[in-house]
């Protein structure tokens, strides 16, 4: 199934669940606040050499998304995170370049496709990964999942960065695309608290 040009999006407020849907909040041409780590790591990615987003929608990643689709990069919106990296992997096989965004609470519904898929056979998936469950977490039920997520990823051997400033997007970005189309390597970038761009916006 083909990926769909990009369009604006309106600011969600959490996971979604847009099925088929090119980008969520497509019709209503509604476009998010975005901050400035946001849109770095959107130009990273395009100057990356980025040829598709797969992405389960998140509130934090919305700016990012906007970005991206502005930028004419294809965009593909499924509910499970799983599904994501069963896409990803099918563009990497055809030769493309995909990227994956979730929120780290799907972390869990992804690790099976992730390792029988991604791990053992060398995909290299580049990932972006939104943080729930940790500093200034109000949300018990995100907790858990939260405080396992760069674990689990590691026990399946996928490394994973944590950005916390601006400033360590270039590095990061950059460093998480060679990995994933030089060594074939799956690894992930985690957008931490301190980054800002939480549920309310900020």
């Amino acid at each position: 199934m083909a990926a769909a040009r990009g369009t604006p999006l309106e600011e969600s407020d959490d996971r979604g669940e847009c099925g088929d849907c090119a980008m969520s909040g497509a019709s209503s041409g509604i476009v998010p606040s975005r901050l400035d780590w946001q849109e770095d790591v959107a130009k990273l990615l395009i100057e990356g050499g980025v040829t598709v987003a797969v992405y389960v929608p998140d509130s934090r990643l919305d700016g990012i998304l906007a970005h991206l689709a502005e930028s004419g990069l294809p965009m593909r919106s499924l509910p499970r995170e799983e599904e994501c990296v069963a896409y990803a992997a099918g563009q990497r096989v055809a030769g493309q370049k995909p990227v994956l965004l979730m929120q780290s609470s799907g972390v869990g519904n992804a690790l099976n496709a992730l390792s029988t898929l991604a791990v053992q056979y060398r995909l290299g998936l580049p990932m972006i990964l939104s943080m729930r469950g940790t500093l200034g977490e109000t949300n018990a039920s995100q907790i858990t999942i939260g405080k396992a997520t760069t674990a689990l990823l590691a026990t399946i051997g996928i490394q994973s960065f944590g950005m916390k400033r601006r400033d360590e997007a270039p590095a990061l970005v950059k460093g998480l695309l060679a990995m994933a189309w030089g060594a074939e390597e799956t690894a992930a970038i985690t957008l931490d608290a301190e980054l800002g761009g939480n549920r309310a916006g900020h």
